[in-house]
């Protein structure tokens, strides 16, 4: 009997032993590794701000639930605050407009229509993306412009260092109060702090615009409608094939003024021929 019990243990434990090592926990569903970066896909970018004059109006954009607790849901892609009246979590007025990045070429992400409700520092201000973190992926020409004013540019974007906000993909930093070494940079170009936690760039009052400008290389494919808006204008002013060519083939320089040149040049040549005569 009793070996037959050590018998039927055995078996249990060998059972066991097999079903957990199929088994998965928890803690490594977790940690699964992430999608890593498609040369030929599809990506997002939005514009990431917080100002730090009283009110906090906060959109940091990050594409992952534990950094942004918005993210896919109505107020993802709202400017938030905390109403102290009601202590509740509020949007303010404005218009978050954001990018697919689709290829190498030039985006624009923004903000526009803002009501700031007197909040004039910024503290925070940057480009969150879904791209997958990787070294392929270049972000360039980065510019920061407020009001239609160009405040900031760097020729090569500050990659976001700290692993906690790059859960849900590149961040490229513009301004960060709490990034000393950025600080420091955005100090020799020009900006310095002048607020106790950022910069004071805003009016105060409604119907403000904040907008970042870049451009990004790294995929297998480029996107010809992302180009600057000054490439766009330039193109646009071009004259067209039908302005700079004559239909016929010929020279597209006008045939009358030149036959009526050539023939007032016979007549004063034959004109001169006479009296010399």
């Amino acid at each position: 009997m009793k070996k037959n019990i050590r018998k039927i243990t055995a078996l249990l434990l060998t059972a066991a032993l097999a079903l957990s090592a199929f088994s998965v926990s928890p803690a490594q569903a977790a940690g699964k590794k992430k999608a890593a970066f498609d040369p030929n896909g599809k990506y997002h970018a939005t514009l990431g701000i917080q100002t730090c004059t009283n009110l906090w109006l906060t959109h940091m954009g990050y594409y992952e639930k534990s950094q942004n607790s918005y993210y896919n849901t109505k107020n993802a892609d709202n400017l938030m605050y905390t109403d102290k009246e009601t202590n509740k979590d509020t949007a303010a007025t404005g218009t978050l407009t954001n990018a697919e990045i689709a290829g190498n070429g030039t985006y624009t992400v923004k903000l526009e229509g803002l009501d700031s409700m007197n909040e004039t520092d910024i503290s925070q201000l940057h480009i969150a993306t879904d791209i997958p973190l990787n070294d392929k992926v270049k972000f360039t020409d980065v510019k920061a412009s407020i009001n239609g004013r160009e405040i900031l540019s760097f020729d090569e974007g500050v990659p976001e260092n700290e692993e906690p906000y790059l859960q849900g993909g590149m961040v490229i930093l513009l301004l960060n109060h709490w990034r000393a070494e950025l600080v420091k940079e955005v100090a020799a170009k020009g900006l310095s702090e002048t607020a106790e936690s950022g910069w004071k760039l805003l009016q105060g009052t409604g119907d403000e615009n904040v907008e970042i400008t870049f451009t990004v290389s790294g995929f297998d494919y480029d996107n010809p409608d992302a180009v600057a808006a000054d490439e766009t204008s330039a193109s646009e002013n071009q004259p067209s094939s039908s302005e700079t060519e004559n239909p016929s083939g010929n020279s597209s320089v006008p045939f009358y003024p030149i036959a009526v040149a050539v023939i007032i040049l016979i007549v004063i040549f034959g004109v001169i021929i006479v009296r010399r005569k």
